[in-house]
């Protein structure tokens, strides 16, 4: 009898012991399930982008040095981009305007992009017009200067389409402001001071 006695207790043990392990081993795979989901969101936003890359305008364009440029890359900075042509008048005028704001600036705070919108003008006219630009006026425009494929003016220009036309992008890359015409440095620092 005694052996009966001690056998229904080690029964009670082996299923108490087999609940123990099953709950051990439960918890165990929830505490593995906890850490990966923990560990995969201090990865997801430690490699997020804190600029709001997702949110911000991006396109590319090819600079006069051959350099693809990107928008994107930017960020952090007020972008202004300015369309324009080598046979526009007012875009010459604009641009004497865009070196003020140049100059005004730092480059940690502002970048300008110049592309020639005009389909047919070629990266070596864009520098001729710059070192012409130079020779005549005496000002040199020593900011970015590119070609644009068509995508860039079909996706900025305004209902006017004219040129020149100016976008101001804050530092998120997002569309500030948006005109034809030529802009004064006064309302163009303006525009921008508000934006620091």
């Amino acid at each position: 009898m005694l052996i009966r006695k001690r056998s229904k207790p080690i029964k009670k043990s082996k299923k108490i012991k087999t609940r123990v392990h099953r709950n051990i081993k439960s918890i165990t795979s929830i505490l593995v399930i906890i850490i990966i989901i923990l560990t995969a969101g201090i990865y997801v936003l430690a490699t997020t982008d804190k600029s709001d890359l997702k949110d911000g305008e991006d396109f590319v364009f090819t600079s006069i040095d051959g350099n693809e440029i990107h928008l994107s890359s930017y960020r952090g900075k007020i972008v202004i981009l300015d369309m324009w042509a080598t046979w526009c008048g007012p875009c010459q005028l604009q641009m004497a305007e865009l070196k003020k704001v140049y100059e005004h600036y730092s480059r940690e705070n502002l970048e300008i992009f110049s592309l020639d919108v005009e389909a047919s003008e070629t990266l070596q006219q864009i520098q001729d017009f710059k070192e012409a630009f130079k020779d005549q006026r005496g000002i040199e425009l020593n900011w970015i200067f590119g070609k644009d494929d068509g995508n860039i003016w079909q996706k900025y220009k305004t209902s006017k389409g004219g040129i020149p036309t100016l976008c101001i992008f804050d530092q998120k890359g997002k569309l500030y402001f948006q005109e034809a015409g030529v802009k004064d440095a006064a309302m163009l620092t303006q525009k921008i001071d508000n934006l620091l």
